[in-house]
């Protein structure tokens, strides 16, 4: 038990600091900036306002970083599914080469009070004969409030909810439980190199948007923050449930201190040959931020005395031993006001992670 109970203590050090650098996010870029000298992203701006959840990527400034041109495996990504990879053939677009941007905003579920479709906008190269022709025989061609609209299918059930005319040719299911109907996803182009996914057959979701100031949106007025970022992920923090025991260990003191974390700030920026990283939580008060962040000092401190174990150095890998070693080491945990921040900077040596998990 008291063996489980220092591997979990000792775990619960490093995921603290590595997720950061494993998601590749940063925020920050310096300290004491102020919370609205930077203007948002402008592909950000165009987001549905009000989203608990928005992430953007700049991919083609990834793609362009030092630090990303020295990963160890420069092969291409396999591609996840038949039905894209019949995509990148039918209309030559590759997310590798040809997506330059993209935002998504969401309301998932325990976020937002009303469930509202997902809204993806992207920035890129995109040949629209080809995913016209490539619609007309996978989906259908839609006209909404003056666009083309490319309705794709995503899946099937049996719900007995109508389909949404424009999608279903003017049939529908209302009270038959056994047919089964077609759930679709809207494509449009806002122009030549920008185009727009929303979940489900309308893209009222997109044309409802309104221009807002930053500081009226929630979300928004946090990405100003880390405006420059590469990678912007904001989310709302979902509740935490009453009986709630991460690997089976209960502490009101730590559930209170998690309880306290109102939104989540993740971002990442390549700077020179290595990435700056941090992670950013926003509590209820001052002395909840204060208390968190001595919280995540003992968990480095712990993390760092669990690595000098000679058994963690014998049964680990040389190489994640020495990455892992410099994450805590290096990482700063501050707290001002009611945010507190862990900052790494990693070096290309962090991807020796992965090499390192690859079976010889």
């Amino acid at each position: 038990m008291q063996r489980s109970r220092k591997t979990l203590l000792i775990a619960g050090g490093l995921i603290v600091f590595v997720i950061a650098g494993a998601l590749l996010v940063y925020s920050g870029f310096g300290r004491g900036e102020s919370a609205d000298s930077s203007p948002i992203p402008e592909l950000l701006a165009q987001a549905p306002d009000d989203a608990p959840t928005l992430v953007f990527a700049d991919l083609a400034a990834i793609r362009a970083s030092v630090f990303y041109q020295q990963r160890p495996d420069r092969g291409p990504i396999a591609l996840p599914d038949h039905d894209y990879a019949d995509f990148v053939q039918s209309t030559g677009f590759d997310f590798e080469k040809d997506l330059d941007r993209v935002v998504i905003a969401s309301w998932p579920s325990g976020l937002a009070a009303e469930k509202k479709p997902t809204v993806l906008i992207a920035d890129g190269r995109f040949d629209r004969r080809k995913i016209h022709d490539y619609a007309l025989r996978r989906g259908k061609l839609d006209r909404q409030a003056g666009h083309d609209v490319f309705l794709f299918p995503s899946d099937t059930s049996s719900t007995g909810n109508p389909v949404p005319g424009n999608a279903s040719g003017g049939k529908s299911f209302a009270g038959d439980s056994s047919a089964k109907q077609t759930s679709w996803n809207s494509v449009t182009f806002v122009n030549d190199h920008r185009i727009a996914i929303v979940e489900g057959a309308s893209i009222a979701p997109l044309l409802r948007h309104a221009e807002v100031s930053v500081a009226g949106d929630t979300a928004r007025e946090r990405a100003a923050r880390v405006a420059g970022a590469a990678v912007i992920a904001i989310t709302r923090v979902p509740a935490i449930p009453e009986n709630y025991s991460p690997g089976g260990v209960q502490s009101a003191q730590l559930l209170n201190l998690a309880r306290s974390v109102q939104w989540i700030t993740l971002a990442a920026r390549p700077e020179g040959n290595d990435l700056r990283v941090s992670l950013e939580g926003e509590c209820q008060s001052a002395a909840d931020a204060r208390q968190l962040q001595a919280a995540l000092e003992l968990f480095r401190l712990i993390g760092r005395a669990g690595l000098e174990s000679s058994k963690t150095r014998q049964s680990m890998d040389p190489a994640t031993l020495e990455v892992l070693e410099s994450i805590l080491k290096s990482a700063d945990v501050s707290a001002s006001a009611e945010r507190v921040r862990i900052l790494v900077e990693l070096t290309p040596d962090i991807l020796k992670l992965g090499e390192a998990r690859k079976p010889q």
